[in-house]
């Protein structure tokens, strides 16, 4: 039986261990600098102690912006800015990269992402109304906001914006990740991936896989 319980933690160390050698290598072939997604991978790693997802499914939607060309100095931010809505929301990380990711391709807000976002539960036309109307000092109706959007006249940079109010200290969805970590699945997450963590460690000091 000792011996089977020993096979079986050997096999589990070489499962993870290779699992995140190939997510890291992976996520170096999309951004196409190694160093970058090596750095990415550790900080990812980190966050992933303090947050409902794990530290697989993080890099996955890091791979993912990555795929819709967010620049690589802003990928983890922004992969963590939409983790926290994602958390706060209760609404699948899926739907939020796709339509940001959209808005980033097209480079303007459009009524299909618009709706995206809205269906997700972001007030995405209020919040617009309220920065345009303190960015121009006079009042900015949602009325207003639909019209620009018709018009291509809201920019991704704009929605991006909206995306770090949000985010930032003070806004709805700010460290959503850490305190939605405190819950029962939270708390389980972060078990799984400190018990992730520690099999990565030994299997690179036992059998040199990641390097």
């Amino acid at each position: 039986t000792g011996l089977f319980a020993v096979a079986r933690i050997v096999t589990k160390i070489r499962e993870i261990t290779g699992e995140f050698e190939l997510q890291r290598v992976a996520l170096g072939a999309i951004i196409q600098d190694k160093g970058r997604a090596d750095q990415l991978f550790y900080q990812i790693q980190a966050k992933a102690l303090e947050s409902p997802f794990q530290i697989k499914e993080l890099v996955t939607y890091t791979k993912q912006l990555a795929a819709y060309r967010i620049e690589t100095e802003q990928l983890f931010d922004t992969t963590m800015r939409l983790a926290d809505i994602s958390a706060g929301l209760g609404v699948e990380m899926d739907r939020l990269i796709l339509a940001y990711g959209q808005v980033k391709a097209a480079s303007v807000l459009r009524g299909q992402e618009l709706r995206q976002f809205t269906e997700a539960g972001i007030p995405l036309v209020q919040l617009l109304a309220q920065k345009f109307t303190a960015l121009n000092g006079t009042l900015v109706t949602t009325g207003d906001v639909f019209k620009l959007i018709s018009e291509r006249a809201v920019s991704f940079e704009m929605v991006k914006e909206i995306f770090e109010d949000m985010t930032n200290e003070g806004g709805i969805f700010y460290d959503m990740q850490r305190i939605q970590s405190k819950t029962l699945a939270g708390s389980w997450s972060n078990l799984k991936d400190a018990a992730d963590l520690g099999f990565n460690e030994i299997g690179q000091s036992q059998y040199g896989v990641m390097q």
